[in-house]
Formats: C-alpha cells, structure tokens, sequence
C-alpha cells in the first residue's frame, strides 16, 4: 500500500524542473525530455518516502541502465546498491523520479555533493559523490580490480612466484620451502600492494582513497596525465582538489 502522507522531510523547498510521478508509466516521456542532456537526479520511493540522488553525463544512458533489470541485477552482484535493492523490491510503479538540475558536465560532482549534503538521501550509501569511500567489493569485484594490474611489466603475483622459484632453485630450506600461496593469499596481497591515491576536497574538507590513479581520475573527470601531473606538483586539479599517494 502506497504512502498516502505527501509530506517529504527531505524536500526542504527544492522545486525540481520536471517530476514524473510514476517511474514506470513515465519512461519514454523521461527518455524523450532528457535525451543529450546531464544533470542531477533523484528517485522517491513513494511507499518509505526514502530517496536516492545520482548525477549523470547522460541522463537518458543512465535510466537505460536503471530500466534494465540484468543491469541492475548485474550490478547487484558487482556491489551493494541500496537504490538498485530497493527498485527491485518496490518496482518502478512504486517510484517518483525528479529532474532537479541540468548543468554542465564539468560541475556534476559539485552539484550532486551539493544536493547530497542538503537533502540526505536515504539510499545513499557513500555519502561522498563518485566515491568508494564505504562501498564494499564483492569477490567478483576484487577480482576485477586485481586483473586491471595486468597490464604492468610484472603483477605483483608474478614478482611472488618468481622470488619463490629463486629460493626452490637454490635449495634454501625456508618456511614457505615447497609451499605455494593459495589464491585468496595471492589476491589479498596484490590488492594489499595496490597504489592507493588520496584525494583532498579543500572546500568539503573530506579525505576520499582510491585504488589507483585511473579510479581518482574518473572521479575528477579528469585525464589520467593531468592527475599525474598535477600530484607531481602537488598543485589542485579544479582549484579545489589535492591529489597524493597514500602511504600504507
């Protein structure tokens, strides 16, 4: 049974530019409004009154993927999702989705973060926008995450194996003599030895890590030379951000 109580906690008198009142009726009308254009959103569960808000480059390629149940069922599997679990369990007939801002692309983050902080959206879960801060990695994930290393001259794994060949081929009786590291070892010290980037947001004072340059660079929405770069002179990206290593 639907909430009938229209009173929102989380509105606080933002006015969207377009709200279509029933997620699955309104599709092709949401498809049609927002083709070429980013900006931010948010989804309202009519029945909890709990809301998500995303920012998109494209906000029609995004409702693609929200209006995909293999996509979101795929995601599920990749990472907790409280928005993707709760569309699944409610139903699209069961949700609003409000446009509340279009804007430029080179400002998403900002704005999203914006509406984060002020609205406090329920299905939020990393409370930081575009961050992994908080977001728990399934095994499928971590995985992942350990293939992408494979472009380097030598994973972190082959440089383990080798150094165990050396010892075996010498002859040296040594604890690990004849043994070999199981796979989740193997994976738990590859992502252990993984470069991790911290990112400063100056204006927010929020600290976010991310594995890898390629991932701190996504968020920015900036090219990877430009963060290495930018870390190398310890300058801010975007007048705002300072970029490092972060030491283990």
């Amino acid at each position: 049974m639907k909430n009938t109580n229209n009173k929102n906690t989380n509105n606080k008198n933002i006015v969207p530019i377009k709200t279509y009142f029933n997620a699955e009726r309104d599709k092709f009308i949401l498809y049609k409004d927002n083709n070429n254009k980013s900006g931010i959103y948010r989804w309202n569960n009519l029945i909890t009154n709990k809301s998500y808000i995303g920012s998109a480059k494209s906000i029609r390629g995004r409702f693609s993927i929200y209006y995909s149940t293999n996509s979101v069922q795929r995601k599920l599997a990749e990472g907790s999702s409280a928005i993707y679990s709760a569309i699944l369990k409610y139903g699209y007939e069961n949700f609003s989705i409000d446009i509340l801002e279009y804007c430029d692309i080179s400002i998403l983050i900002e704005r999203e973060q914006y509406y984060i902080d002020l609205l406090e959206p329920e299905y939020n879960i990393l409370k930081i926008a575009y961050s992994r801060e908080g977001a728990k990695h399934t095994e499928i994930t971590k995985s992942r995450i350990r293939l992408k290393s494979l472009g380097r001259n030598h994973t972190e794994e082959a440089k383990l194996k080798m150094s165990e060949k050396a010892v075996l081929r010498k002859g040296e009786e040594t604890s690990f003599y004849g043994k070999n590291h199981s796979p989740e070892s193997l994976l738990k010290m590859s992502i252990n030895r993984s470069i991790q980037v911290k990112v400063l947001d100056t204006v927010l004072n929020k600290e976010m890590v991310f594995l890898g340059n390629k991932e701190a660079a996504e968020f920015l929405n900036v090219g990877l030379s430009t963060l290495v770069r930018y870390k190398k002179l310890n300058k801010l990206i975007k007048e705002r951000y300072l970029v490092s290593n972060k030491l283990l």
